[in-house]
């Protein structure tokens, strides 16, 4: 599909990218069918401008739409579900799609994300909500998603792999003498530590991968299309870029595990991608290494 193809995306195309996100997300009962169906169609217009080369037109379709961010009305995180359920029926409605508009449209709702919960973070200031650290999703020092990110992500994207039989794979990845360099050195190394481990994560995966950061030394990558063999290959590259840039001689290791082999549920597949991480630290560390069942 190229860019005059999706220029006007077919009626029958965007119907059934509206319904099928339609009938993922009423279940919630979060909000009534015409906003959702309003919502729907903000969606779409911005995902088309999208794929005609305007990177900012999926936030800025969503910012004229007036039920943007109602919180009164539903969360922060029932939001965000919602936008990346969305992300979901419209790679399934478009499946011709270009490498590189894939990329495009993954970064855009990355940049949504972020955008939806800086709304949200500017609306409880204004109201004096003390919790407004709560909502925020991308952590400020390293530029990674955070877990509150990863646990309304994984679920979709696990709903995603077992309903279309796509495969998707977790890595998760550890500081292995965090706590060794903090005693010795103190929280400044340790923290620059962190730091490069993210911008190497972030070199070496793909843009339509999902990075997240869990303090304090403990990383996550979600990656859609990837089958176990994949996995451990971009584990090995994290594994090296580590090793290759952190200060002090830090290194990582990584686990991973994948759906649907390994796992058809975010709790199993994330307990799981965790085994092989520790199976990896406790053979020395500065390891990778897949989930094995025994």
């Amino acid at each position: 599909m190229d860019g005059n193809a999706v220029a006007a995306l077919e009626s029958r195309v965007r119907d059934r990218i509206v319904h099928n996100w339609l009938a993922a997300v009423e279940g919630s009962g979060a909000r009534a069918r015409v906003a959702l169906q309003a919502r729907g169609r903000a969606l779409l217009e911005g995902t088309e401008a999208v794929l005609r080369g305007d990177l900012d037109g999926l936030v800025e379709c969503l910012r004229r739409d007036p039920q943007w961010g109602l919180s009164a009305i539903q969360s922060l995180a029932e939001e965000l579900r919602q936008l990346l359920l969305f992300r979901v029926a419209a790679m399934e409605g478009l499946p011709d799609l270009t490498d590189a508009q894939k990329e495009a449209l993954h970064a855009a709702f990355d940049r949504a994300a972020v955008e939806l919960a800086r709304w949200f973070e500017a609306l409880a200031r204004a109201a004096g909500d003390a919790q407004v650290e709560a909502e925020r999703i991308r952590d400020p020092a390293t530029g990674l998603f955070n877990r509150r990110y990863l646990d309304i992500s994984l679920p979709v994207e696990i709903q995603r792999a077992v309903r279309y039989g796509h495969p998707l794979c977790l890595l998760a990845a550890r500081v292995d003498n965090y706590e060794a360099l903090l005693r010795r050195w103190g929280q400044g190394v340790a923290e620059e530590a962190v730091r490069e481990a993210a911008a190497a994560i972030q070199r070496v995966t793909r843009a339509v991968d999902t990075k997240f950061y869990v303090e304090p030394d403990q990383f996550y990558v979600l990656m859609p299309e990837a089958n176990p063999d994949y996995a451990f290959l971009i584990a090995e590259r994290v594994r090296e870029a580590v090793g290759a840039s952190a200060p002090h001689g830090a290194t990582v290791s990584v686990g991973a595990a994948c759906c649907p082999l390994h796992a058809q549920d975010a709790k199993t597949l994330l307990a799981r991608a965790e085994e092989a991480l520790d199976t990896a630290r406790r053979l020395g560390g500065n390891t990778s290494l897949v989930f094995e069942p025994a």
